[in-house]
């Protein structure tokens, strides 16, 4: 496989969100890829999963790549989170540059502030509105 096909395989933003624990019939689960031109949601209802497909436009095709690059400056803030066990969620970049992450059972909260930061997780949430 060449670098570009598995560049184009491999989405540039990724939210996933979790009920957290409880019996599985009632577990939701979200996960969201963002690609330069398509969108990939996946939807967990217990054991059953729906996929959408949806097709957008930038600019250039580099306007995601280049928000991620300005938001990597961008500082990341820790909040203390003690919950455990409970809903989350979190959004990455897809060389795992974290975004945000709700934390828990001793992870912290973690937020990346700026206005690049801010794009892309407004970006993840109109896709992927599911948030924990």
């Amino acid at each position: 496989m060449s670098m570009l096909t598995l560049a184009l395989l491999t989405p540039l933003l990724i939210k996933t969100s979790h009920t957290g624990f409880m019996p599985e019939r009632w577990a939701r689960s979200e996960k969201c890829e963002v690609f330069n031109n398509e969108v990939i949601l996946t939807r967990t209802y217990g054991k059953r999963a729906l996929y959408f497909q949806f097709p957008y436009q930038a600019d250039t095709p580099e306007t995601l790549t280049e928000l991620i690059e300005l938001a990597r400056e961008e500082k990341l803030v820790y909040q203390d989170n003690h919950l455990c066990d409970g809903p989350s969620t979190v959004i990455k970049a897809a060389d795992d540059l974290v975004i945000y992450a709700t934390g828990g059972c001793g992870a912290p909260k973690k937020i990346r502030q700026g206005p690049y930061s801010f794009a892309l997780r407004d970006i993840a949430s109109t896709f992927c509105p599911t948030t924990h």
